[in-house]
């Protein structure tokens, strides 16, 4: 029937919100759904309890939310839904598709239902809640699928490595037990309970519960119970459960206790049970993981006992074959065993390799009744393509008593398996083989593990590979080290390159701290093995960024490297390993070294030259002034002398200002002399002496009002005002005026010096207060001053030395307005 076909009828009433019609047609709805999902191969076989699962309780939460109407999502209101349900479509075998596809089917349900209602289109806050609830609950289920079905398939993988080289039931059982427990984290106890005719006997158990070679009867306790239903059991409290009757698991102290049948192709093989201490609840997924890891435990038990089978088989039918010859009584025996069989056995005659008798197993095997194989070619078991090799493998076994190869059979629609036979010759009394018998296994699943392994080693090899090529190409030399043994698993070529040691495999950190060269800090102290950033991160998870040390390298030279470190977790927070980078710094250290030492040489330079200049300096500035008061000074000479002077005031300015930057660089900042005093006396100065020198431009000074006591260097501050304002004067339109502010700020005082003109660039901005700057560099307009760009320096450094701070606005439309904030006192200390 069609989905169309199938669409319930809805009867039109009175308009209801969406909220309402999920309640009250939810049984109609998921008619209709069902319909539609019974189309997913999945689905089919699913009672309608299975299917629906927990999609009822779904449409009434959103139903809640939406009259709720929540403000902050809806993801936190749809309760474990929608993960409960992608668990149970895992283990019903669904994929991601097929669950999508279910909330696909009920979203469209909805909305068809409603819009046949003839309802109107809902309101936009309640479509918004049911949208975004069914696509929270789309999120919720992928991911808890997503993350269920990885967990399950790596768990699935471990066992098929642990089942790797132990064909024998004692020999992978332990190792899956282990898996399990190590899986698992709430397991306490598992065990493997193997059925040997009504009892069940303990082969393997991990943890305290059970007995190994201990015994229970099938249909009596709880591994008991599970044989005979063939069906999971859960129990909450095995100490007092009626259920459990086994003594082991009630004095054990479990709680949670669950158990699944090992079930294959309707053989009951076994019974596996886990039990929790912790907790009386088992979480759905480790469920359905046990479950899981249970299906494909049976698969390897069948396959460990079809080899334990074949072994026995094998032995017991040349023990036959040899008492064939002596008795008529052996040959009835022969005959029974080869009958019963579980391997396939097949007797070919010597002289044209025709199959003389073959046993029920090895006729099922090829899909065939016994009396079709008999008088057939030996080849024709055996697929087009392999038989080829057929003569070979005769002839080895006419050479020899046995051989053993691996094949590819046919069966009789044609589908190809791998087999594994082993062949005896049997001659008679001259010697001459007269017909081979062999036995032939199915190693279908043996091939499948062996493929399963092989692609993981490939795998593993590929990433190791690409890991490498990537370090090499890196310019940073790179160690891995593994936890917790600390030894060197891996190194790239830089690496081998700043150590001077070719990388080897280590064994243990103390081959590491062997095999390399001494580690020292900077200041010579050699690092102890512990304290290698490699091992804080491996002992200690520490995260070490660029630790500077030095390398010594059998060349007697040493290297300066920064080394960065960092653990590798796994996915449950497990330190496994650790890696380091190490860069070589050098060059780049000695040019850090010659440039300070140049700096500090340049600037003592200055120091002293600044500091003797002064004496002939000061020479020539009384000299000019005596010439200037004399009266028989004529006046052509008089102008020059006046232009001397003036030179002799500017380059005595400007030592001020080397003697000022030598203090700020080398004797910790330019020293400030505080004195009581009132700082209108002290700007009011600065204004009238730059009135004196600009007198063809206008300064105002305007004061607010307050306060303006406070402790102030007077003449350093003068510094600051005539630097300021001289600057404003310098760069500014010769038709605009100046202007000085100061106000009150409580505990400090403001002064602020504004000018009009171009605007100081961004870009200069960050950059005015450092020294040697002038106008041209540093975006302030107009040409050179004639100074050595160390103004604003020294201003900066003289309000700092006064505790206080400079700023700078500066845009074309209102200016640039320099701010200056001074406290009224020195802080303490």
């Amino acid at each position: 029937m069609s989905p169309r076909a199938a669409r319930p009828y809805i009867r039109r009433t009175v308009s209801i919100s969406l909220a309402e019609f999920l309640l009250q047609h939810r049984d109609t709805i998921m008619e209709a759904w069902e319909v539609e999902v019974r189309a997913i191969p999945a689905a089919q076989a699913l009672s309608r309890p299975a299917l629906r699962d927990g999609l009822p309780r779904l449409l009434e939460v959103v139903a809640s939310l939406m009259r709720l109407r929540p403000h902050e999502g809806v993801g936190s209101g749809l309760d474990p839904i929608p993960d409960m349900h992608a668990l149970e479509r895992l283990g019903e075998g669904f994929n991601l598709r097929q669950v999508v596809t279910e909330y696909r089917l009920l979203r469209g349900c909805v909305l068809r239902l409603w819009s046949a209602r003839g309802s109107p289109t809902p309101r936009p806050e309640e479509e918004r809640i049911f949208h975004e609830a069914m696509d929270e609950a789309v999120a919720a289920s992928v991911s808890r699928y997503t993350r269920a079905r990885e967990r399950t398939l790596q768990a699935l993988d471990r066992i098929s490595t642990a089942a790797l080289g132990s064909a024998d039931v004692a020999g992978f059982l332990p190792r899956l037990l282990q898996v399990l427990r190590e899986t698992v984290v709430a397991v306490d106890v598992a065990a493997v309970l193997l059925r040997e005719g009504d009892s069940l006997h303990v082969e393997s158990v991990v943890g305290d519960g059970l007995e190994p070679g201990a015994r229970v009867p099938v249909g009596e306790g709880f591994t008991g119970t599970i044989a005979a239903t063939r069906r999971p059991l859960l129990v909450h409290e095995a100490g007092s459960d009626a259920r459990v009757s086994e003594q082991g698991l009630r004095a054990a102290g479990l709680r949670a206790l669950y158990g699944v049948p090992l079930v294959l192709d309707a053989e009951l093989l076994g019974v596996a049970v886990m039990g929790c201490r912790s907790s009386s609840e088992l979480s759905e997924e480790d469920l359905l993981l046990f479950r899981a890891m249970g299906a494909r435990a049976t698969a390897l038990l069948a396959q460990a006992q079809a080899h334990a089978r074949e072994r026995e088989a094998r032995a017991e039918a040349e023990a036959s074959l040899a008492r064939l010859r002596e008795t008529e009584a052996g040959l009835r025996r022969w005959e029974e065993v080869f009958t019963r069989l579980g391997v396939g056995v097949a007797v070919v005659s010597a002289e044209d390799n025709v199959l003389r008798d073959v046993n029920p197993a090895f006729a099922r095997m090829h899909g065939y009744a016994p009396e079709e194989l008999k008088g057939r070619p030996l080849e024709d078991t055996f697929a087009p393509e392999a038989r080829g090799v057929l003569p070979r493998h005769v002839s080895a076994a006419h050479s020899k008593p046995s051989h053993e190869y691996e094949s590819l059979h046919v069966r009789k629609d044609g589908s190809r398996f791998p087999a594994f036979s082993h062949v005896t010759a049997f001659r008679d009394a001259a010697g001459r083989v007269v017909q081979r018998v062999a036995t032939v296994l199915d190693i279908t699943q043996r091939r499948a593990v062996e493929t399963d392994r092989q692609r993981l080693l490939s795998a593993i090899e590929a990433e190791r590979a690409r890991l490498a090529s990537v370090l090499d190409q890196m310019p940073a030399g790179v160690f891995i080290a593994e936890a917790p043994s600390g030894r060197l698993v891996m190194a790239s070529r830089q690496a081998e390159a700043l150590t001077g040691r070719t990388f080897q495999v280590s064994s243990s950190a103390e081959d590491v701290t062997r095999d390399y060269p001494p580690v020292v800090h900077p200041d010579g102290r050699q690092y102890a093995p512990e304290e290698m950033p490699l091992s804080r991160s491996l002992r200690q998870g520490e995260v070490v960024r660029s630790e500077e040390l030095l390398l010594q390298r059998e060349d007697g030279g040493r290297v300066t490297v920064l080394v960065s470190s960092s653990p590798i977790r796994d996915r449950e927070g497990t330190i496994v390993a650790a890696v380091a980078t190490m860069v070589d710094v050098t060059e780049r250290r000695r040019a850090q070294e010659a440039a300070l030492q140049a700096a500090l040489f340049g600037e003592r330079l200055i120091a002293i030259v600044s500091h003797d200049l002064r004496n002939p300096l000061n020479a020539i500035q009384l000299s000019a002034t005596q010439l200037l008061h004399s009266e028989e000074l004529p006046e052509r000479e008089r102008r020059l002398v006046t232009r001397l002077a003036r030179s002799s005031d500017r380059m005595k300015r400007m030592i001020s200002e080397l003697l000022d930057f030598t203090r700020g660089r080398l004797g910790g900042g330019i020293p400030i002399q505080r004195m009581p005093g009132d700082l209108r006396a002290v700007v009011r100065q600065g204004v009238e002496e730059l009135e004196a020198a600009w007198p063809e431009r206008g300064l105002a000074l305007h004061v607010g009002p307050g306060r303006y006591d406070g402790q102030w260097d007077a003449d350093r501050l003068l510094q600051v005002v005539s630097n300021l304002g001289g600057n404003a004067l310098q760069y500014s339109s010769p038709d605009t005026p100046i202007t000085f502010r100061l106000s009150d700020a409580a505990d400090a005082v403001v002064l602020e010096v504004h000018n009009v003109g171009e605007p100081i660039s961004v870009e200069a901005q960050p950059h005015l207060f450092d020294p040697f700057r002038r106008g041209a560099m540093t975006g302030l307009g107009g040409g050179a001053s004639g100074g050595l760009g160390l103004g604003l320096y020294i201003v900066e450094q003289v309000v700092k030395g006064h505790g206080g701070r400079i700023s700078v606005e500066s845009t074309a439309g209102t200016g640039t307005t320099f701010r200056v904030t001074l406290p009224r006192a020195a802080a303490p200390g």
